[in-house]
């Protein structure tokens, strides 16, 4: 038989999510659901009569509780059955969920997540990589706001500007193409008489270092001259500062620490795996049982933060599975609330690119920004 089962333990929030993800996923599903929990730890009830009730070691937070019991179901769970795991923060939105036993593939299946492993490794490790990227995004603002002294307001991220932007790359690569094209450019650009030009319908205007569109709206800066000239002034290196618009912190401590420990080397690109929603049976005990074990060794390791998908992609990569079988995406849908182009429209639906293609979640993992009404992927589930 298949079930669905959920391990939770520990704060009224976690349980309020439990609850209203529970009461989802009965609307659609034909299967039992289970759920794993100490009951000790919970700081409210659980309103659901199909409990199986563990003791979990007292030395643990209720975090590392949580993950106990997570990976550790094939022990505690009936054998016999297809069980899917869901974390409390995932809602099941469509009648096709129980479908998704039919993608099992022995001997686990997970789904994948949304970024590559060194993009993870900042969250997995407790190395200075998130603080850095704070105090990037300061001096950053920092940064934008001394050109907007210059050049007023501007917005590069905005839809129709990225459209200009892009034209404009393209006309920068025909010229460069063209011998005339390029002397010309050079001729504009440099000469010291020549205030501004333009290239076909975007204007260079020298005074502010910049290009703007017909509208007036900046389309492109040059960063280059705004690098040298602002970062000394807020006590940074130019030369620091390669790619200025990568704002997204990553690092290659998480994929360095398992291979100088464990000997296993992974790619930073690896397209790592999600544990928010994983098929398991009794052909899953020594994936499960290496999981367990390592996740839970690490708990004292105050290198490594206590999550359990480090130790997943390095359980993964010991048993030779990165090519493995995943599930298709709607199966576990993972909203970004950062990520302007996972967005919801009430006619269109939803969308992962900006609705260049349409989505169809089946499994949604919201696994932050809970209950923020300000936010329409929430609202949307509502």
């Amino acid at each position: 038989m298949n079930k669905f089962v959920f391990a939770v333990c520990g704060p009224e929030r976690c349980i309020s999510q439990l609850t209203f993800s529970i009461e989802r996923l009965k609307r659609f599903t034909h299967n039992d659901i289970i759920v794993v929990t100490d009951s000790r730890r919970n700081e409210i009830p659980i309103s659901y009569e199909n409990i199986i009730d563990i003791a979990t070691p007292s030395e643990y937070n209720d975090h590392e509780a949580s993950i106990y019991l997570k990976t550790s179901l094939h022990k505690i769970l009936p054998h016999g059955h297809t069980y899917c795991y869901l974390d409390s923060d995932v809602v099941c939105l469509s009648e096709k969920v129980d479908e998704i036993f039919n993608h099992y593939s022995t001997p686990i299946t997970f789904a994948n997540d949304n970024a590559t492993l060194e993009y993870f490794s900042p969250h997995a490790m407790n190395c200075e990589c998130l603080e850095n990227h704070a105090h990037r995004g300061e001096i950053i603002a920092k940064f934008k706001a001394e050109i907007a002294k210059h050049i007023g307001d501007f917005d590069l991220d905005a839809y129709s500007v990225k459209n200009d932007r892009k034209e404009l790359a393209d006309l920068f690569t025909k010229t460069k193409h063209s011998v005339w094209g390029a002397s010309r450019y050079f001729l504009l650009r440099y000469l010291p008489f020549v205030r501004s030009f333009t290239l076909e319908k975007y204007t260079f205007r020298k005074s502010e270092m910049c290009w703007r569109n017909r509208n007036g709206e900046v389309v492109e800066l040059d960063f280059r001259y705004y690098k040298r000239h602002i970062l000394p002034k807020l006590g940074e290196n130019p030369a620091d500062w390669t790619n200025f618009e990568h704002n997204v912190p990553h690092c290659n401590h998480l994929s360095a620490y398992i291979f100088q420990k464990y000997g296993i080397n992974i790619p930073d690109n690896w397209q790592h795996w999600n544990g928010g929603v994983f098929l398991f049976d009794d052909s899953s005990a020594e994936f499960l049982d290496n999981w367990h074990e390592k996740t839970i060794a690490e708990f004292a390791n105050p290198y490594t933060k206590t999550r359990d998908q480090g130790m997943l992609a390095l359980t993964v990569w010991k048993f030779g599975l990165q090519n493995h079988p995943t599930l298709p995406i709607e199966f576990n849908w993972i909203a970004e609330f950062a990520d302007t182009n996972i967005d919801y429209d009430a006619n269109k639906g939803y969308t992962r690119d900006g609705f260049k293609t349409i989505s169809n979640p089946i499994l949604m993992h919201i696994y932050h920004h809970w209950e923020d009404e300000s936010w329409n992927i929430w609202e949307s589930v509502m």
